[in-house]
């Protein structure tokens, strides 16, 4: 079956934004009520927790993407026998998964105390948050999270994000009315496993209406089977450096420093992370669509897209990141002020963070569409410790600089060797021509940034006036500044006339 990737990549894109507006705004006025009524360190204590939790679903190992990877052909030829087979291995392993990560929740139980330096909350118990944080976590393992898979591969990740918009806002609203009449932070965290269990439930419900065909029988052929077990493998990996990169900041500051300063990070790394979601929208959108794209049309037809894809990409994380390097700092003084701020120099290291860490994601999405996981399993290592051994020693010294610092630097010995393997294995072709291509996309970010910067600090006056201004400034410059670098471009051309065809179709 060829599925309809545009369309689908259209309404998934729409859809997965709305949801991401409602998990970033929604989120950050319950970030702001829950600052303002029990205070930062009940903050920190969400972000540390988040983040512990995070490690422990390291036990899933991947097994997700190998699944719905595997999925792909059998969708593309019509194979209902080995996608219920596929379904029914994909159950087993989540129920398996599930045990393991209880099994080890309830082991590093006891030491729930040693994570936080310094005073925690009063009548707070750590335990009991540990408990509640786990069963969140376990839940969508014992019960349907398996049948999302499903939706997934036929690139219906649409059907997901309105789902979940629904009960989130359900759910942040229930959370709201509590803080303001019972302000208890067990009352507020015991919302996130009743969320977790509903969205499972929504979820295993529309895929039996909408694919009644897929049930979980039959066994998986040995070809099959091995190829899945060795992608896991390959996947171990990329699941241990995902955590780390995205999970030990906070562990690591609340060791070393304490829950204030996990808080502080925090605020500000919801505000890059909320940018980076919307980003995640688009690639995931993207990947059941070039999945199929991969096992049905020529290479030279992919390379172009990737090509078009990466042009659009890197014009997008020019304006963040310009975004990011002048509104971050007046935003976080309107939203938390002075006292909870970090010097100018953070949120500069922020918006160079964000460019670095998304110039890669089009690489990767391609990566995880074609499952190129094996030729790329030593990477993630590389990267992981890298980040660890530099996160580790410069925290004591140079403290959030060292944190942020440390992830550019790992980032940074990712991106050629991810490159490398994607032009060798699915391309076939060198990869020297996307290093130079790299490079002058960044110098590009690099004067657009800059000159972005440089001409709002004339902008003085009124915070709020100042935010407009420099709003105004961010949404032009660094745009003209990108367009009139690349007017002459084959990228430019076929990027403007990709849109113009997806607009046609939307107004169809």
């Amino acid at each position: 079956m060829k599925i309809q990737r545009t369309k689908n990549a259209t309404r998934n894109i729409f859809w997965g934004i709305m949801f991401r507006i409602v998990a970033t705004l929604c989120p950050f006025i319950m970030r702001t009520i829950l600052l303002y009524i029990l205070g930062v360190e009940y903050l920190g204590l969400n972000s540390l927790f988040t983040s512990l939790l995070s490690f422990l679903s390291l036990a899933e190992l991947g097994i997700g993407n190998a699944m719905v990877y595997a999925m792909y052909k059998p969708v593309a030829e019509d194979d209902d026998v080995t996608l219920c087979a596929l379904l029914n291995l994909y159950r087993k392993l989540y129920r398996i998964i599930g045990i393991i990560i209880l099994t080890i929740g309830m082991v590093l139980f006891p030491f729930v105390g040693k994570l936080v330096n310094g005073t925690c909350p009063e009548n707070i118990n750590l335990y009991l948050l540990y408990i509640i944080y786990l069963f969140n976590t376990v839940a969508s393992y014992f019960m349907f999270g398996y049948k999302q898979s499903i939706l997934m591969a036929f690139h219906r990740n649409d059907i997901i994000s309105k789902r979940a918009t629904i009960l989130r806002l359900f759910m942040y609203g229930i959370q709201t009315v509590i803080l303001f009449v019972y302000p208890n932070y067990y009352l507020y965290i015991i919302i996130l496993p009743l969320y977790t269990v509903s969205t499972n439930i929504a979820n295993s419900m529309i895929v039996d209406k909408l694919y009644p065909q897929y049930v979980c029988k039959g066994d998986v052929p040995e070809e099959i089977s091995d190829s899945i077990k060795k992608n896991v493998l390959s996947l171990i990996g990329n699941k241990l450096s995902d955590i780390v990169l995205n999970s030990s900041d906070n562990l690591i500051l609340s060791m070393f420093i304490g829950l204030s300063m996990v808080a502080m990070y925090d605020n500000y790394y919801y505000v890059f992370n909320a940018i980076v979601g919307v980003a995640l929208v688009i690639y995931n959108s993207l990947t059941a669509g070039l999945g199929n794209s991969i096992q049905l049309e020529s290479t030279e037809k992919n390379h172009k897209d990737f090509k078009i894809l990466s042009f659009l990409n890197y014009w997008f994380i020019t304006w963040c990141s310009a975004c990011l390097m002048v509104l971050l700092q007046p935003f976080m003084k309107i939203w938390v002020g002075s006292d909870l701020m970090f010097p100018n120099s953070v949120a500069i290291l922020f918006g160079i963070y964000f460019y670095i860490f998304q110039s890669e994601k089009i690489v990767l999405t391609y990566k995880d569409a074609a499952g190129l996981w094996w030729p790329d399993r030593f990477r993630p290592y590389i990267v992981m410790g890298t980040n660890l051994i530099f996160n580790i020693l410069t925290v004591q010294f140079i403290g959030v600089y060292g944190v942020i610092l440390s992830t550019i630097i790992s980032l940074i010995i990712s991106i050629p060797w991810s490159a490398q393997i994607l032009h060798k294995h699915l391309f076939h072709c060198p990869v020297y021509g996307y290093y130079l291509w790299y490079l002058k996309y960044l110098a590009i970010a690099i004067f657009a940034c800059a000159s972005t910067y440089f001409v709002c600090t004339f902008i003085k006056g009124n915070l709020y006036v100042q935010i407009i201004f420099k709003f105004l400034v961010c949404c032009i410059l660094p745009n003209v500044i990108f367009l009139l670098c690349n007017c002459k471009t084959i990228e430019l051309k076929e990027s403007f006339g990709k849109i113009k065809g997806i607009v046609s179709k939307i107004h169809k």
